[in-house]
């Protein structure tokens, strides 16, 4: 499946930032899509909810599960579906080949070093080492964040997050130029949520929940945890702000609930664990870089990677040439950041099926029950509530 940009996270970020008076970087939604309450409301609220598949947020609809939220509409993820690239693009509506945060684990040419990109660190090391190896939060990414913009246009935007986010390198760099705001729990959040729309100072308030993510991580995207996560913050919605709000805020304001991606359940049998010692990575100029469902490869001799690999996956792995990717727009369209295409590598590592992958860095790496990164509608077709 490939990613859909015209019905897309990324085309729902352009569409939020021309209603605030911006020129869109890409093409927004198709208007039906996001409902006249969009056009009138004074005042845009993102939740964002990491992980949460499409189907199963249509089933809970369809049970019955809610008070206020009608069926979801079907968006798309973008390429890779992964947190760290999406979350870039909803900090900037950006494309992923212009903004460049291109996965999980990159290969920073610029530090000279395989970096996890969630904690903002080499690998190995502890979070947040990049910055002190030079990382500037301010400008680490190939384009400017909205938030600025937002500002120049008179409209002051709030970024609601995890106190344990909230210091991060990561969220330094996403949030330039926001406030924001950490929370403890789901009701705390929610809280602050409603209190900031309450305030009436903010115009743009974004909020991310990352539990369902971690939720299909250790239990799998078909598990009752997984389920009950995402009908429970839910729920904590519309108790906690929908219930509470006035009418004439909740009139004023339009809730648009989100995810970044999806997730697939991947069975243990199937992840290929990649260590140094193999005679594939021997192939290789470093470790694979990118994603449990996504690698990139760095190879002088990218036939005899390829040669080595489909023997060493049983034609279990699809590889392709970065460029080709590139071309086919899966990162999406735009300027290139300049950093871009060096970390995408030579070649891209797609497996079939349930097929995943687990790089042993550092030796400690354990099997996640669900995954995503790669392009099955599972990990690409995500809900989005407008309300």
């Amino acid at each position: 499946m490939r990613p859909n940009y015209d019905r897309s996270i990324l085309n729902l970020m352009n569409s939020i930032t021309e209603k605030f008076g911006f020129l869109p970087r890409h093409k927004p939604l198709p208007p039906e899509m996001l409902e006249e309450k969009f056009v009138k409301a004074n005042r845009v609220v993102l939740l964002l909810i990491d992980a949460m598949r499409y189907d199963v947020a249509f089933e809970l609809a369809s049970n019955g599960m809610f008070k206020y939220l009608g069926y979801p509409k079907k968006l798309y993820s973008i390429f890779p579906s992964t947190t760290v690239n999406v979350l870039s693009t909803v900090a900037t509506a950006a494309s992923p080949i212009e903004h460049g945060m291109l996965g999980y684990v990159l290969y920073l040419k610029e530090f000279g070093t395989l970096t996890n990109m969630i904690e903002f660190s080499p690998v190995g090391m502890p979070p947040n080492t990049l910055l002190s190896r030079g990382a500037n939060p301010s400008n680490f990414l190939g384009v400017p964040t909205i938030y600025e913009q937002l500002k120049n246009y008179g409209v002051n935007p709030l970024v609601i997050t995890a106190n344990a986010f909230k210091e991060s390198g990561l969220s330094k760099t996403l949030n330039h130029n926001a406030a924001v705001q950490g929370y403890i729990s789901a009701t705390d959040m929610m809280t602050k949520l409603r209190k900031a729309i309450e305030s009436k100072r903010f115009s743009y308030i974004y909020s991310y929940w990352p539990m369902v993510d971690a939720m299909g991580h250790v239990y799998g995207p078909d598990s009752e945890e997984y389920v009950e996560e995402i009908h429970s913050i839910l729920r904590s919605f519309e108790e906690n702000v929908c219930e509470k709000l006035s009418g004439a805020l909740m009139d004023e304001t339009v809730f648009l609930i989100v995810a970044d991606h999806g997730q697939l359940r991947t069975d243990w049998r199937h992840d290929w664990m990649i260590s140094a010692e193999d005679d594939f990575v021997s192939t290789l100029n470093i470790m694979p870089c990118g994603e449990p469902r996504i690698l990139y490869l760095y190879t002088k001799n990218p036939d005899k990677t390829m040669e080595v690999g489909m023997d060493f996956f049983k034609d279990n792995v699809e590889f392709y040439k970065s460029e080709e990717f590139l071309k086919k727009g899966f990162f999406g369209y735009g300027k290139p950041y300049k950093h871009s295409i060096e970390r995408i590598g030579d070649l891209i590592a797609i497996p079939k099926f349930d097929h995943s992958f687990t790089v042993r860095y550092i030796g400690n790496e354990r099997h996640l029950k669900g995954k995503h990164g790669g392009i099955s509608p599972q990990e690409l077709e995500i809900p989005l509530f407008v309300l």
